[in-house]
Parts: structure tokens; sequence; C-alpha cells
């Protein structure tokens, strides 16, 4: 890999797609290369590119020292591939990876084509293409400017130490040192302070939700267990492994002469990684950053909206103001609107998300991209009726867009429209690339409906194509809970199960999958054995409270049983109907 080569190519070919340059004082010059274009979907940041010829939309990701394509998403895609450096490996949360090399002949990006970009190929696959990585966010200076749905990168000249907050206009704004790109390899590293606690930060706009690492949260005075930690999921990178996640609250974190106040951050186990914290795109999305690589130091302001929660709050008695909302241009096109009401949803701010998207379905009515997002924002907020008009519309726009289709059969299942949500599945299984990640949300959209067979057969598919991903845990229950609903093949649920929980032993859902293989195979003892360790991690599940109830009264235990079929019912009063349909029940009083 040729990493110099590579970056004159971009260079060249984006600083003929770019536009106008801010001004700046003196005799500095400001030379921007590009702007890139960004859309958040939920909170990743995605750039529409193309790879040769074909729409590829890629994840803006700040913390991949170079940009990636997972293998899955390669092979569908036909690129050729070639060997890595040997011992080459990529390392994130989710452990390390081996990687190859993939050519694309013609990479669109910003208005260029730009021919033989390499790619990294590995790790687990997002949904999206890939990521791009800071092989290009690198190339010079690079403006994070996603409140206006934008990334800008520069190429600033004679500038010494003048501050590149340009869009301030004279107005106070937030800095913070950072190291040298040889230092940080190749991310953007400062140095940020939690709870009195200095911890080495890494700006990663392809993280979500920001997260610290469980030995930086200690040294910040906080561990898992103490009052007010909550469990909160799991946290995946570009390997096999999903970390156990938690939440818990901060008094100040400071970055730069930036305070923020009460604020509740994730924190795992983040292995290896040379870093404390990954600060993400939860922060960046109600800032505008601007990193300068040249004179490492990063400038930026607090732009409006949620800081990682709605209890975080700015300090600003120190005459530092906020620069306002995003903006809401007069004259955006419907492209413009799109992106401004993507980060109106990223902020939970519905109304205006659907104002903004109603403005791009009015000025491209026949555009189908926009009926569908808006969709998804009257799903946000709770207005089913309204979102099947729109995915019905653009469906009717754009057949073969399996994406807003399937997310139609996830509606029509929801609203008890079973044949309907069948008829959606079987067409997005048979349009979907052999590879495609949508293939697992297609086999427990086929769980849900009972279609057991359908489901295994879309698990096997993506098991088979994703060996090295981060899902691949989640994969392994989802055929295991499957063949256990429909008692069918239940050695090799077992051994599905046994793999999920060996991946992530923590996981309630997990143990209560293979719970149920137990129960299947009159197993009562090891049946009871994890229905225990599932419900001591998530007590108030109402089928785990009901199947260890019904198991206990298989053992003859019925006075516990008794209790824990009642707490069942009342925490869901339809759980003994939703049990008997797959033949589980206690046995007939005598």
């Amino acid at each position: 890999m040729n990493g110099q080569r590579i970056a004159r190519l971009w260079v060249s070919a984006l600083l003929a797609a770019s536009g106008a340059t801010p001004a700046l004082a003196g005799s500095c010059q400001f030379a921007k290369v590009a702007e890139l274009k960004v859309t958040m979907k939920g909170l990743e940041p995605i750039v529409e590119t193309t790879v040769n010829g074909k729409p590829a939309p890629f994840l803006l990701d700040s913390g991949a020292f170079y940009s990636l394509i997972p293998q899955p998403v390669a092979r569908a895609l036909d690129l050729p591939l070639s060997a890595a450096p040997p011992g080459f490996q990529l390392r994130g949360i989710g452990g390390s990876v081996n990687t190859q090399v993939a050519r694309v002949a013609h990479f669109g990006l910003a208005g260029a084509d730009i021919p033989n970009v390499e790619f990294l190929v590995g790790g687990s696959d997002t949904g999206q293409t890939g990521l791009i990585g800071q092989n290009v966010l690198g190339l010079g200076d690079v403006e994070y400017d996603f409140p206006n749905g934008a990334v800008r990168l520069f190429r600033p000249k004679n500038c010494g130490k003048i501050a590149f907050a340009y869009w301030t206009e004279g107005k106070p704004f937030f800095e913070i040192p950072i190291q040298s790109k040889e230092e940080a390899r190749n991310h953007t590293v400062g140095t940020v302070e939690l709870d009195g606690a200095k911890l080495k930060a890494t700006f990663d706009t392809g993280a979500e939700r920001t997260v610290i690492s469980l030995r930086a949260a200690a040294r910040a005075g906080v561990k898992p267990g103490d009052p007010g930690v909550e469990q909160a999921g799991w946290s995946f990178g570009v390997g096999k492994r999903a970390q156990q996640g938690w939440i818990a609250s901060f008094k100040l974190l400071r970055i730069g002469n930036e305070e923020l106040h009460n604020v509740r951050l994730r924190m795992a186990d983040m292995g290896d990684l040379d870093t404390d914290m990954l600060l993400g795109a939860d922060y960046f999305v109600s800032h505008r950053v601007y990193v300068s690589n040249v004179q490492h130091r990063i400038y930026f302001t607090y732009t409006g909206g949620r800081l990682f929660d709605a209890n975080a709050k700015l300090d600003t008695a120190s005459g530092f103001s906020t620069q306002g909302a995003p903006a809401a241009g007069a004259t955006l096109d419907a492209e413009g609107y799109a992106r401004q009401g993507a980060m109106y949803q990223t902020q939970r701010d519905l109304p205006h998300a659907i104002e903004a998207y109603s403005q791009a379905v009015t000025l491209a009515p026949k555009d189908p991209r926009y009926l569908r997002q808006r969709a998804l924002v009257y799903l946000a907020a709770g207005r089913p009726i309204l979102a099947m008009d729109d995915l019905d519309a653009s469906l009717a726009l754009d057949p073969a867009d399996t994406g807003t289709r399937l997310t139609r059969a996830e509606v029509r299942e929801r609203a008890g429209n079973a044949r309907g949500a069948m008829e959606d599945l079987d067409l997005v299984a048979g349009q979907l690339p052999r590879e495609a990640m949508q293939r697992l949300r297609v086999a427990h959209l086929y769980t849900s409906l009972d279609a057991f067979d359908s489901a295994v057969g879309q698990y096997d598919l993506w098991l088979a194509t994703h060996r090295e991903d981060g899902s691949r845990a989640d994969a392994q229950n989802g055929r295991c809970w499957a063949l256990a609903l429909a008692n069918r093949d239940l050695k090799r649920a077992r051994s599905d199960c046994d793999a999920a929980v060996r991946a992530l032993p923590s996981n309630a859902a997990y143990l209560d999958s293979r719970a149920l293989v137990a129960f299947r195979e009159g197993d009562w003892a090891a049946a009871l054995a994890d229905l225990n360790a599932a419900l001591a991690i998530r007590p108030r599940q109402a089928w785990t409270l009901y199947l260890r109830g019904v198991v206990e009264a298989r053992m003859g235990q019925s006075e516990t049983a008794a209790k824990d079929i009642a707490a069942a019912t009342a925490i869901a009063p339809r759980v003994a109907t939703r049990a008997a349909k797959y033949g589980i029940a206690p046995p007939p009083k005598s």
C-alpha cells in the first residue's frame, strides 16, 4: 500500500471539485480542498459515494486510521483483493482482525472520480459500504460541521498561529491542543479531564456514543456496581467480541476550555486500545469542530442541542456563548432540507425534522428517499399510519428499495399484518446480495412471524458470510432461538447457544435461549440454572419468569412455580397464551 501516492491522488482529484474558501487575515492561504455532504443516520455520519459507478454510502470515521470495507461487502462488490503486509491487523473495541487490501478502479467522492483507490478489507459489517478514515480526513486540516451537514477539508499555508474558527466572526470559541499525527498514529488525540482525572481522548466520529474505558472511569472514581451505575447493552468494534457497557454520571468533563456538567457517559472494557475515551458522534452533533493538524490544535463551538443526554449542561459563565441551532437556510434545495431533517432527527427534535423532510418532499416529490426518511420520523413520533403512507409512496417510486421494504415489513408485523409482512420479507430475501448485512434483520423478523424455516435459512446465509463479525453471537443466538421455538434440530440449537453464551456470558437473552433448548430436551436442572442466571441480570422479563415457573412446576416445586407465573402474568398478561402457542405450559394438575 503506497499511502503517499493515494494521498496525492485524493488531493489532486478533490481540489478540482472544491468550492469557495473562507477568508483569513494577512498572508494566510486557506485553500478548501473539498466539502463532503454528510447526512446523519441516527448517530452515524453518512457520506454518499460511488464505487465503480454504483451508489455506496460510507460511514465517516475519524477514529479509523485508514479507509475500510468489510469483507462481505468487498465480495458483494466483486472487488479484487490482495494480501495486506504480513502480520498487519486492525484493532478496536472488539479485538483485532486480519485484513486484506481491495482496489477500487473508480471511487466517486465530492464530485471527483478518483482512480485506483485502495481500501483495507476486514472488520465487522456496519450495514454501510465501509468507513472513510484518516487517509482521507487527515490529508490536511478538517472541519466537522455535522449540524450543517458538511465536512470540509483544508490545506492552510503561511497561517502561523491564526485561530481557524473562522465561522465565529470574532466571537468566543473553545480550543484544545492535540498530539501530532505522528505521535497519535494518524488519529485525533487530546487530553481531557473527567472529575479531576486526566484522560487521553480520541475524537472518533465513527463511535456513535462517547465511551470511556473501565480503567479511566475508575481513575475518575466510578466503577460497575457503584450506586447509580446502570448496565447499558453492548459495545461493538472491528473485531468479533462485544463488551458489556454501563452508563454512569460524572460531575464535570473539561474538553480544553469547555466545561460540561452533569454528564452521563458510557463505560466499557476497551481492551488494549491506546486511549481512555472515544469522544463520539453524540458530541460532534452539537459542536462545530475544526481540527488543525498543522497547528496540533482543535477549535470548536457549541451549536445547540443535546449534550450526550438531556441532563448535561454547558458552562457559559466564562463568556463562551453558544452558536445557535442548526441553520435553517432559506435557499436550501431538497437535499439540504433532508440533511437538516436528519440532524433534527438525531437531536430528537421530531416536529422540526418532519417539517424539514416535508420541504424536501415538496421540492422533490418523485424522489423516494425523502418519503422514506420522513416515514422513519413519523414512526419515531408514534404516527404509524402517516409512516405507512410514506413507505407505500416511496416503494411505488422505487420497488427495488430493499431498505424501505424491510422497514415496511417491520411496521406491518407490529400492526398484526403477518401476511403483508411475509410478502415484503420474501421479496427482500430474494433481492438482497448473498452477503448482505440486512439478512440478519430479515432473519429476526421471520422469527417474529413464526416463519422458522425461512429464519434459519437467512441465519445460515449470514453466518456463512460473516465469520469475523461483532454481531456473530447475536446471529447464533437468533438461530438457536428459532430452532428452539420450532422444537427441532436441538443439537444444532444447543451448539449455537453455547457459542453465543461463550462470547457473551452475561447476556440474559442468550441464557434465556439456551434455557429453552434445555427445556425442549427435558433437562430441567440445566434450564433452571440458565433461567436463574438470566433473571439475576434482568429480573423483570415476563417470558423468562414464566418459563422458570413452568420448569419449576415440572420439577414439582409448585409454590415457587405459582409465584413466578403470577409475577410473569402481572408484567405481561398474555405471556401464558404466547407460550402455549409453542407448547410451553405447566403440567396438568392431577
